[in-house]
């Protein structure tokens, strides 16, 4: 008789940009999910870390110079120390959290077929100027909230969703991050917005990703897990998958309130959720 396989666990949303690119640093991550009983993770570094990736965003005009002065590491020595993981036995897999900006398609896919991804997360952190030559709009800045003052809240919403349906639409991600992190700051719309999550849901479903249950909001200003219940129950009728993942930037956040995460999953009726190798999906029942 043939031995089961193990159940898989696992995290897929992390960043080690905030300690340094060493496998001391990397391994404080592994440790982590093992105590909190995961089977492997998934390192998606966001790609203007890499000075590889400045083509694929706009010029320092148009984004207020902060890309440029992110953009200081090497993809390769990220890979390496992936790779350098790997072959110490540590269950890792290697991504990027990919940013969806229209206009620069061509060097995101061009830079997303040029190496082997186990998983492709999109994103949408930027909202483009409303005229030629302006500044696109870092809505998740923090550290720059007084923007939302000056934005109908309303209208930043239907542009954030509509550019999420349109990256689902490249058919370039495995995976959409965090899908309603338009939210993060705490801004709300006073209109109902349910016509919003299901035309992204059924572009997700046309597309044939996945939407992330990411615990992240919990550690935010809106204090929320993403996507809301009224999302991701329309990702759910519109036949999506999902997985849950922490976006952790530090090893104590890996599988953070995987519980939670996990019982939004299924007031919205999932049973399972989406695990990956080498741009594979499969899923397993939800933990």
């Amino acid at each position: 008789m043939t031995a089961a396989a193990a159940p898989v666990r696992a995290d897929y949303h992390m960043h080690l940009e905030r300690g340094p690119w060493t496998l001391e640093w990397l391994k404080r991550f592994v440790d982590t999910a093992r105590s909190r009983g995961l089977t492997e993770i998934g390192f998606s570094e966001h790609p203007h870390r890499f000075r590889e990736c400045r083509a694929m965003y706009p010029p320092r005009d148009a984004v207020s110079g902060w890309v440029d002065e992110q953009c200081t590491e090497s993809l390769d020595d990220y890979l390496r120390l992936i790779e350098s993981a790997r072959q110490g036995g540590l269950p890792v897999k290697v991504a990027l959290e990919w940013d969806y900006l229209p206009g620069y398609e061509r060097e995101l896919e061009r830079l997303m077929g040029g190496y082997p991804w186990d998983y492709a997360i999109g994103s949408v952190h930027w909202i483009p100027p409303e005229e030629r030559g302006g500044v696109w709009w870092g809505f998740d800045d923090l550290s720059h909230p007084e923007e939302w003052t000056r934005r109908d809240v309303l209208d930043a919403y239907r542009q954030y969703f509509a550019l999420i349906a349109a990256a689902a639409g490249t058919r370039f991600f495995d995976f959409i991050g965090h899908a309603d992190v338009i939210k993060v700051c705490g801004y709300r719309p006073a209109a109902d917005i349910l016509d919003q999550y299901e035309a992204a849901a059924e572009a997700f479903a046309r597309a044939g990703v996945c939407a992330e249950i990411n615990t992240a909001g919990l550690r935010k200003p809106v204090g929320e897990l993403y996507p809301a219940p009224a999302f991701l129950a329309a990702c759910r009728r519109a036949g999506v998958p999902t997985l849950i993942n922490s976006d952790a930037h530090t090893p104590e956040d890996v599988a953070r309130d995987f519980d939670r995460g996990a019982a939004l999953a299924r007031a919205a009726g999932y049973g399972d959720v989406a695990t990956f190798a080498g741009r594979r999906r499969t899923m397993v029942p939800l933990p």
